[in-house]
């Protein structure tokens, strides 16, 4: 029995729902109302061959470009007639992303800046492995509301929420680069995932689809400022995904200095999400950290942040600052091994991420920030 049979419908009213969990608005539309073609179903693909009078057998073949071949521009679908693609052209939205400009690094990792239909713009990127594996970095907003006082994705705000379509459309670019899916998925880039959930899960279920993309579940991660709606909506969902939340400090205080209040929830309210999301799910907790020089990164903060990693039952990931907003500088090679060492010897699980070779606008949201202050001048 696959999967899918076992899958509780989405409570938050899946694809296509206005609804969202969060008090972020939806804000403009990001094209027109036409059904985004990596969202429709075979379903509604049989209707539209029907409408267009051709044989049946094309919606099964529309279907598998887009779910199998992960292609969703309806020209290069070189199995169907010219007039057939004029149509699919018509009745949907394709090809809402483009990629616009890419950023390689020596190590084979790539930045991808994208150009939605609306004209906004996002990036995403392909890491790769010192073992060869691809992991693709999504974006799930357009800026970001949370606004973390480090962080140059939310230096200008929320412009609006991606859609489904296009959070699917940041995995077919990056397909499209390496020719084949990822190892791993997180969703880590531009936004805050769990503030644009309804889109966020519906994406995920199509890329997860057994009978479709295939990507499977354990594979994605989902990284999150905290916030504690989307994480118990998360666990109440059920789905493998695993979840990362970006702590940054082991105490409120410090962590009220670094997120503005809107968004934040504390300490408490965090590890009572989380424990309520391994325990329906029973996957891995990850808290992100990163290490700002003279802020969070001394030994005392260390062994506080020991004590919230062991009651979570979490592993730990250091992440030294890429320097984007002014005000903050990285720690040093060897305070950050002092700081890692602390950890180790408490029991605690922890990586230091490793910097890919970008020479230039590594930190998220510095590529689309970049690009935004060139469109403006």
């Amino acid at each position: 029995m696959s999967e899918s049979t076992h899958r509780k419908k989405n409570p938050s009213g899946g694809c296509g729902s206005e609804e969202n969990l969060s008090p972020v608005e939806n804000g403009k539309k990001a094209f027109s109302n036409k059904k985004e073609l990596v969202l429709a179903s075979e379903e509604e693909l049989v209707s539209f061959v029907k409408s267009a009078h051709e044989p049946s057998y094309r919606a099964k073949q529309i279907y598998e470009w887009v779910a199998l071949k992960r292609v969703c521009d309806p020209d290069k679908m070189t199995n169907l007639s010219v007039s057939l693609r004029e149509k699919l052209k018509e009745a949907f939205a394709c090809c809402t992303v483009k990629v616009a400009e890419t950023r390689s690094a020596q190590d084979g990792s790539c930045k991808l800046l994208l150009t939605l239909a609306d004209g906004e713009s996002v990036e995403c990127a392909i890491i790769v492995a010192r073992d060869g594996r691809n992991t693709f970095c999504l974006s799930t907003q357009v800026g970001c509301p949370v606004r973390c006082s480090f962080c140059a994705s939310g230096e200008h705000g929320l412009v609006r929420n991606l859609s489904a379509g296009e959070i699917i459309g940041e995995y077919l670019a990056c397909c499209s680069i390496i020719g084949k899916s990822p190892d791993n998925v997180v969703i880590m880039g531009i936004g805050e995932p769990l503030l644009n959930y309804d889109n966020l899960v519906c994406a995920l279920e199509k890329i997860c689809d057994p009978e479709g993309m295939k990507l499977s579940a354990r594979r994605v991660t989902i990284s999150t400022s905290g916030w504690t709606p989307g994480i118990r909506s998360l666990a109440k969902l059920g789905r493998q995904w695993n979840l990362a939340v970006s702590l940054h400090a082991p105490d409120d205080k410090t962590r009220a200095s670094l997120i503005p209040g809107k968004f934040r929830r504390d300490i408490r309210d965090i590890l009572e999400a989380c424990k309520m999301h391994r325990e329906a799910t029973g996957r891995l907790l990850t808290f992100e950290y990163v290490l700002l020089k003279d802020v969070n990164d001394s030994k005392e903060f260390a062994s506080r942040l020991v004590k919230v990693a062991k009651e979570a039952d979490a592993k730990v990931n250091l992440i030294p600052y890429n320097e984007a907003n002014g005000g903050f500088s990285r720690p040093d090679r060897e305070k950050v091994n002092a700081f890692a060492a602390v950890l180790e010897r408490a029991g605690i699980p922890v990586t230091v991420r490793v910097e890919k070779g970008f020479e230039a606008d590594a930190a998220c949201g510095q590529l689309r920030s970049s690009a935004e202050k060139r469109r403006k001048k």
